[in-house]
């Protein structure tokens, strides 16, 4: 494990280079990058080195931080037992259905490992709207897509809560991105 003060200056490097990556007209995109936040625990943040260290000596298999609209950046904001909640925006001015993505840390349990399933519960403005399980033979897919319609957040203003089962001791859950788009992702996106 890295010593606090090097772990900062890692991440403040890290959120640094990403702020002047072009994007592809994805300005009006709403985002939640999770980088580098004052107030945060060392353990509210992960890295994909660190994620995959842990996940191995689990018997787990992470997948990486998947490259939707250009924001890999593999910093992970971790869900505690107690949930997350993030607030991402959007122009309320929006006639049709626009589509909030999750990219949320994925294991996959390999040959003995002990993997009991979990539950992640979204929520969008304390409405729920969709269930996350994990087993050792089901998955799902990422990103996690939740259509939104307009009279869902008429001041723009989208709230996601992520909400651990109670069997999820520890910090399992993590999220990597999260943005709304007006148009479905294609699958090669």
């Amino acid at each position: 494990m890295l010593p606090l003060k090097l772990r900062i200056l890692l991440f403040t490097a890290i959120f640094l280079s990403t702020i002047g990556a072009p994007f592809a007209d994805d300005s009006k995109i709403p985002k939640q990058e999770f980088g580098l936040e004052e107030g945060l625990l060392p353990e509210d943040i992960s890295t994909f080195p660190e994620l995959k260290t842990w996940a191995i000596y689990q018997s787990y298999e992470l997948e990486p931080d998947g490259p939707y609209l250009g924001l890999q950046d593999s910093i992970c904001r971790m869900v505690p037992e107690s949930g997350l909640r993030f607030l991402l925006e959007k122009r309320s001015d929006t006639k049709s259905t626009v589509y909030l993505y999750l990219d949320l840390t994925m294991y996959k349990p390999l040959r003995g490992s002990k993997f009991k399933p979990r539950k992640l519960q979204i929520f969008v403005n304390g409405k729920p709207k969709r269930a996350i399980l994990t087993e050792r033979t089901k998955g799902f897919q990422n990103p996690v897509e939740i259509p939104l319609e307009p009279s869902e957040y008429p001041d723009g203003k989208i709230y996601v809560d992520l909400v651990p089962s109670q069997n999820s001791v520890g910090r399992f859950w993590g999220i990597w991105d999260a943005f709304v788009v007006e148009n479905r992702l294609d699958e090669k996106d």
